[in-house]
């Protein structure tokens, strides 16, 4: 008996490592850090682990040194298979190594053979001691090789090589007729794809009949906007998969919502330019389209320049697209980053192909990044208030701190020529200019680039202000709160917004009284700032742009200040969750509290100035962003007397100062008295020095840069 059961038992052990193995998924191969082969020494303090395992559904990594683990990235889920470290600091004198397992919906992989790795800090060149530069396309070529770190042409890389030269790029999107769609419809043809053309679903397209507003030709603000009705295409429409729907399917549609008679009828577009030019977004997760991109466009734009800087990468499918329904990226509630994910796939194959080159994106906020770095075109401006400004200098280091390069640009106030999308603010640009710079000063770090412009940019150049061009020396440590006034006056003010804290639901139907609800806005009794309610949005969708709304009668031509507490959880996307006035007419001030990313409770403030029309709404929603937000004590009182902030910054030449916009007025009676420690000259946007001066005095959205005596 116990020689049969011994039998038995083995078999069964057997059976059982059979079924295991057959379970299971095979191995990571093709093991990167920082896109190069094993015993890479890498620059980046925060490098990328890449891999290749067909069909995964989440991996986890180890980093190590020796026989121990550093930094474990633990199980998630995840298509990408790319994992930024965020682990303990790198140091130079270390070896290191890393692992990876994966899981598909075979079952789970073994852990991969470790792969080692050496790290050596590196810091991006510069002209000047103090300041690292780039310009958007303007600015002549004798400009950019004395004054730029950076630039978006070949022509000063070749007279000074240090200058790093990025081609501008499309990937996400492509203009017909251009030479991108003439190499793809080749690419299309000679591999058998197409007879002629480029291959249909190498494009992206709206499912549903879908209202588009666009710019007619250049997006400029003396452009007109027009409307148009975009036909939306569903293969349900097409049963017999011709690309056509004949007479005879079009009376039987399946999806009626979808009307497009072919295909191509339903791209989504991002200029109304045509005839004869169009500009369509791409389906960036065509692995053909990755592949034409990866091996044949990519390596083409390299030809004499560094790197690429690429156009159009937001979260989600771009311009229109984004709120929509696309027939590309369904957006199901278990994967509703899929646009973002396949970006993410779609980069990583470049940098495979290209891992020497530098490669950016205009507004990318993903993670793990990927690429190498990111431009933000609208990084900061005067308007941007407290909240704003504090959580921009807050991640702008944070990326730094990663390794990333950022190309921040402050967007300067209106000027009829040269910026004509700006704020009409009523601050001297010369003002502006220097509390532009100031804020860079503030986060100037290894991989930070600054440029003072806005869109279209023909006169850049001319906006420039020679005060970048004096040496303050290098930072004497990070930025740091320099003085601050909290809780005002206002805080104890009567609230003029019925039932702001969410506490009266009389009608007891689950939302707030006083206020519009759209869902998904639930009472929250477990999360609140105060009280026993606060509003919570859930979001599993970037499509959401659920405004709720408590309308309001306020005064004519007074200033007003809207204040709440916001927390949030995983909020990705953009925007992302809001406060802001609404419908006053003619108002000044004011603009959106928007909060990304995770955060405890932190109270929000903004003032506004209304016009003639005193009646108008107080807003709060998650748009285009999904994870948690709580909103809660929402106060609208009369007056502006907000809080205040000072951020400060020591170089070994200078004090740089920063006072963020806290709404309202920008004139004397915002100002604030600074006693400084010794004796300064401030600097002005000319270049020139001031008196020597003992004391400073800010206005609400002021900088200062003072050298020292």
């Amino acid at each position: 008996m116990a020689v049969g059961l011994t039998a038995r038992c083995t078999t069964t052990v057997a059976m059982l490592v059979l079924v295991s193995s057959a379970l299971s998924a095979p191995a990571p191969t093709s093991m990167l850090t920082e896109w190069r082969p094993a015993g890479a020494t890498v620059t980046d303090p925060c490098p990328e682990f890449y891999w290749e395992l067909p069909s995964q559904t989440a991996c986890q990594v180890h980093v190590g040194s020796a026989d121990e683990v550093l930094w474990d990235s633990g199980r998630h889920k995840t298509t990408v298979s790319v994992v930024e470290y965020a682990g303990p600091a790198l140091e130079a004198t270390t070896e290191y190594w890393w692992r990876v397992r994966g899981w598909d919906e075979a079952g789970e992989s073994e852990w991969s053979a470790r792969t080692a790795f050496s790290y050596a800090r590196e810091a991006r060149p510069m002209v000047k001691p103090h300041i690292r530069t780039f310009m958007n396309f303007g600015g002549s070529t004798d400009f950019a090789v004395e004054h730029l770190d950076l630039s978006f042409r070949p022509e000063p890389n070749a007279i000074r090589p240090s200058i790093l030269s990025l081609r501008y790029s499309l990937l996400a999107t492509m203009v017909i007729p251009s030479e991108k769609a003439d190499a793809l419809e080749a690419f299309c043809v000679e591999r058998g794809l197409t007879d002629d053309g480029i291959l249909e679903a190498m494009f992206s397209h709206f499912r549903i009949d879908t209202s588009v507003t666009l710019h007619v030709g250049a997006e400029r603000a003396s452009n007109p906007r027009e409307t148009r009705l975009i036909p939306g295409w569903d293969p349900a429409n097409d049963p017999n998969s011709d690309g056509v729907v004949d007479d005879a399917e079009a009376e039987k549609r399946d999806n009626p919502e979808a009307t497009a008679r072919e295909m191509k009828q339903a791209r989504i577009p991002i200029y109304f330019w045509g005839p004869p030019r169009d500009d369509y977004v791409m389906n960036v997760g065509h692995p053909l389209y990755q592949q034409f991109l990866a091996e044949v466009y990519c390596p083409g734009q390299m030809t004499g320049m560094d790197g690429l800087y690429i156009d159009t990468t937001p979260p989600d499918v771009a311009g229109p697209g984004r709120s929509a329904d696309v027939l590309e990226f369904p957006r199901p509630a278990d994967d509703p980053h899929q646009w973002l994910h396949a970006m993410q796939m779609m980069l990583a194959r470049i940098k495979v192909q290209l891992p020497d080159a530098p490669i950016t994106a205009n507004g990318w906020n993903a993670r793990p990044f990927v690429i190498d770095g990111l431009q933000s075109e609208g990084w900061m401006r005067a308007m941007s208030t407290i909240a704003q400004y504090e959580r921009t200098l807050e991640r702008t280091a944070a990326i730094d701190r990663r390794g990333k390069m950022q190309m921040i640009q402050y967007n300067p106030i209106f000027d009829e020529t040269l910026a004509e999308f700006g704020e009409k603010v009523p601050i001297s640009h010369d003002r502006d200019a220097i509390l532009g710079l100031a804020t860079y000063y503030l986060v100037h770090g290894d991989h930070t680039y600054y440029a003072f412009g806005r869109h279209p940019y023909s006169g850049v150049q001319k906006l420039w202000p020679k005060a970048a061009g004096v040496d303050i020396g290098v930072p004497a440590g990070p930025y740091r709160l320099f003085a601050e006034r909290g809780e005002g006056t206002l805080a104890v003010g009567p609230n003029l917004l019925p039932n702001g804290d969410f506490e009266v639901d009389a009608d007891g139907d689950g939302n707030p009284d006083e206020w519009a609800i759209a869902e998904p806005v639930e009472l929250d009794e477990a999360v609140r700032h105060s009280g026993r309610f606060s509003a919570r949005i859930t979001s599993d969708s970037t499509r959401i742009n659920n405004f709720s709304k408590g309308y309001v009668t306020l005064k004519p031509r007074t200033t007003y200040t809207l204040l709440c507490w916001m927390r949030t959880e995983d909020v990705v996307g953009s925007p992302g969750a809001q406060l802001y006035p609404y419908e006053f007419d003619g108002a000044t001030g004011g603009g959106m509290i928007t909060v990304t990313g995770t955060s405890d409770w932190r109270q929000y403030s903004v003032s506004f100035t209304t016009a003639d029309d005193p009646t108008g709404r107080i807003n709060f929603r998650m748009y285009g962003a999904t994870g948690a937000a709580w909103f809660d004590d929402i106060r609208l009182v009369e007056g502006a007397d907000p809080d205040w902030k000072v951020f400060g910054r020591d170089y070994s030449k200078a004090l740089v100062l920063a006072k963020p916009y806290t709404g309202g007025a920008w004139d004397e009676t915002t100002a604030s008295e600074h006693e400084l420690p010794g004796t300064f000259r401030a600097l002005q946007a000319d270049g020139t020095l001031g008196e020597p001066v003992d004391m400073v005095s800010l206005r609400s959205g002021e900088g200062a840069i003072l050298l020292r005596e």
